[in-house]
């Protein structure tokens, strides 16, 4: 097999395994600007990068929270992961909002899962170790799971031995929050790392935690 669509393959291959939704947008978006990107490069450093810094590209509808209480509604938001910068999109650039964003949202369109995203400050969360902003998974008294988007800069697939070219790979990570203890802990969706940030809680016996329904599950049965 060429060694391209070898790499291209596995890459593909490691998205559809880690993602816990059905429909994975960002596999799907990064799949997207390896095989059809079209649009011009941006200049990060030495490098002329291909993709988006913006979260699938593109702005969505949304609104956003100000910690002075301001809210701004009714508008096409975009969220700079790259940055973690979010704001008001005009003419296709980021507008900042004045002041500190306490939070937002952004509704994805179908062809993205039609998901409503809620984003808040990790700054809101005492003694956080994450700056920037989560996508709240799941929320309750006891315990929260947080997606955090992020965006490296990795070589292109379709131009492996170039030294100026590089591209936009989105990501994200987890956050599990034991709100008793304040305990604030990046984790995979394994057994060992939900015992050890939740300790005190009561866990259920035999729970699946990697996929969608076993993790519902889990934060469901210690939030009761």
């Amino acid at each position: 097999m060429n060694p391209i669509k070898l790499f291209l393959n596995v890459v593909f291959s490691f998205f559809s395994i880690i993602a816990i939704a059905q429909p994975d947008p960002v596999g799907s978006f990064n799949k997207h600007v390896i095989e059809k990107w079209s649009h011009e490069y941006i200049r990060v450093s030495q490098y002329r990068v291909k993709g988006s810094p913006y979260l699938l590209g593109e702005p969505f509808d949304g609104s956003i929270e100000m910690k002075s209480g301001i809210k701004t509604e009714g508008k096409k938001i975009l969220y700079n992961v790259f940055e973690q910068k979010v704001g008001v999109e005009m003419e296709k650039e980021l507008v900042a909002p004045d002041g500190e964003v306490k939070a937002f949202q952004i509704q994805l369109p179908d062809k993205f899962g039609g998901e409503k995203m809620n984003f808040i400050n990790a700054d809101n969360l005492a003694k956080s170790p994450v700056k920037g902003y989560l996508n709240v998974f799941m929320d309750g008294p006891n315990a929260a799971l947080y997606r955090q988007y992020r965006n490296r800069l990795v070589a292109d697939p379709s131009e492996m031995y170039s030294k100026e070219i590089r591209m936009f790979e989105q990501y994200y990570d987890y956050f599990l929050h034991n709100k008793k203890s304040g305990v604030i802990e990046k984790v995979r969706l394994r057994e060992k790392d939900f015992v050890s940030v939740l300790q005190g809680l009561k866990l259920p016996a035999n729970a699946d935690y990697t996929s969608v329904t076993g993790i519902k599950a889990v934060l469901e049965a210690v939030n009761q």
